[in-house]
């Protein structure tokens, strides 16, 4: 976890006191393209609007930026979530995303 986030374009935490409650991380080339690598929020602290703090902070980081572009489990609480920030599907630009994990067992 050390050199994914030291290696990492983007990196900004949310904390309660001490506590780390949410994170986000982006990868890329910081000028075409920044993909949204982790949004993670504690699950005591969804809901209040910290996911949606952490990545407006960063689509306005990078808002010069010719595309960002994150992957997630298609489930409705996922998809309202990013459809409600501007994200769209990518189908709606006529694209499909292709993934290679030659060591993930199916």
């Amino acid at each position: 976890m050390e050199r994914a986030l030291s290696q990492s374009l983007f990196v900004l935490a949310a904390y309660d006191e001490d506590e780390l409650v949410g994170l986000i991380r982006a990868v890329g080339d910081g000028a075409t393209i920044v993909f949204i690598q982790d949004l993670l929020v504690l699950p005591r602290y969804q809901r209040q609007g910290i996911g949606r703090r952490l990545l407006e902070q960063t689509l306005e980081t990078f808002r010069d930026v010719y595309q960002i572009q994150l992957a997630t489990e298609q489930s409705d609480k996922n998809l309202s979530f990013y459809q409600a920030l501007g994200f769209r599907r990518q189908e709606d630009f006529n694209c499909t995303g292709m993934i290679y994990a030659p060591n993930k067992a199916e």
